[in-house]
């Protein structure tokens, strides 16, 4: 009694079991059979998503998809790859010599057998958004029917070939980062998140959130990087016209047109270009003081070079070329020894210079020169006579001679004709 009681207790137990066992195996393969369930349907949850003509970077871009766009996985391939359904809008290319065209939208494949084997016409892989069309999916047989959205010439190994675009024959896929996407269907995203090899599809998202914005952050310093090196080209631009300037007579010097090139470009600048320039406008500054002073020193030379000649006109009655006499009226007043003559009649020579006669130490060049009361060099002297100019150093003198610029010397030269004794009061 007792065993047979055992007995029952025995058996239930291991019906119970077996019957927990066979409910669990269930499971396991519904779990299973959802997992491997193709195709399914899912949604893109970033914003821009490119989709391939292949499982990797390397392969082309044939379209985008946008959020919310559906797109049918057929399957999952390495490298978190899922291959998809061409969506819509996709395209392919056939070679029209291989298409009888049964309508302006239809057309069925006419392909020639060889050696007896059956013949194939190649569809290419087409792209949207290039004129890329290398890879090829699928190969299509004699009386296979096409959809024609149009027709084109392409660049092909064998030269320009005459192609028809078409939709895109079904069992040709194209590639999608599986991130981007997630199943509509429930119990495949419950099925997706156990799989160790596939990011959780409530991630996904989030995911791809960040990856806009690190997209989005990396294309704004590009651009900044692309727009900065444009800046820094038209600096270089204003620089090599800036020190071509500098290579001139400081006479040439337009500083204020290159100061406004400058500051024209500063303005549309970051603040990287923005301190470059800086540095280029204080250099411009230390440049208009030595301008500056360039133009107040020949100023200041030519005006005493043509003071003295006017001066010693005023006093001797001596003739003044219009060469001697484009200058301003002269601040000293001269008077002369009586003006000579000959016959009677007063000599006009021509005053070329009029200061104090130095001696200089000039090696291979003039031994004397003059200078005015205060001691600024006017003209180097070169005898074009016998003249004793030991007697008239450091005494007032007029200068008759030619006179002329010297590119040797930097300087005025004068060669000397005659000297006439000046007085020269301040």
């Amino acid at each position: 009694m007792v065993y047979s009681r055992f007995l029952r207790v025995a058996s239930c137990l291991v019906l119970s079991s077996l019957t927990l066992s066979i409910h669990q195996l269930s499971a396991t393969e519904q779990l299973s059979e959802t997992k491997q369930s193709f195709p399914y349907e899912a949604v893109v949850v970033a914003e821009q998503v490119e989709v391939r003509c292949g499982p990797g970077s390397r392969f082309y871009v044939t379209s985008y998809v946008n959020q919310q766009d559906k797109v049918t996985v057929q399957r999952h391939d390495h490298g978190g790859w899922f291959m998809i359904a061409p969506p819509n809008g996709s395209i392919s290319w056939i070679d029209k010599a291989h298409v009888e065209k049964t309508s302006d939208s239809k057309g069925v494949v006419k392909v020639l057998s060889h050696d007896g084997q059956p013949a194939r016409a190649i569809v290419r892989i087409g792209s949207t958004v290039s004129d890329e069309h290398s890879y090829y999916g699928r190969e299509l047989s004699n009386g296979d029917e096409v959809r024609i959205l149009g027709e084109e010439q392409l660049s092909t190994p064998r030269g320009l070939v005459e192609m028809y675009k078409i939709v895109p024959p079904s069992q040709e896929f194209r590639w999608i980062k599986g991130e981007f996407i997630v199943p509509i269907n429930q119990q495949v995203q419950q099925a997706q998140a156990t799989d160790p090899y596939l990011i959780p599809p409530q991630h996904r998202e989030s995911i791809a959130k960040k990856d806009a914005i690190q997209k989005e952050t990396s294309e704004i310093a590009h651009a900044e990087s692309s727009r900065r090196s444009l800046q820094f080209q038209h600096l270089d631009e204003i620089d090599k016209a800036y020190a071509a300037m500098m290579k001139t007579d400081p006479k040439q010097w337009d500083l204020d047109n290159v100061a406004s090139q400058y500051e024209s470009l500063k303005t549309t600048s970051d603040s990287t270009v923005k301190a470059v320039i800086d540095q280029r406008l204080e250099i411009i500054g230390r440049r208009r003081e030595i301008l500056g002073h360039y133009k107040s020193f020949v100023q200041l030379a030519n005006q005493t070079s043509k003071r003295d000649a006017q001066l010693v006109a005023q006093q001797t009655n001596y003739e003044v070329t219009a060469a001697t006499t484009e200058w301003s009226s002269p601040s000293h007043q001269v008077e002369t020894e009586q003006q000579p003559s000959v016959g009677g009649e007063a000599v006009m020579p021509r005053v070329n210079g009029a200061g104090i006669v130095r001696a200089i130490n000039r090696a291979g060049g003039p031994a004397f020169a003059i200078t005015s009361p205060d001691g600024r060099f006017l003209a180097y002297l070169e005898l074009a006579k016998p003249i004793s100019m030991q007697e008239w150093i450091g005494k007032e003198a007029g200068i008759i001679g030619k006179r002329s610029f010297d590119p040797n010397l930097r300087a005025d030269l004068i060669r000397v004709q005659k000297i006439v004794a000046v007085e020269l009061i301040p």
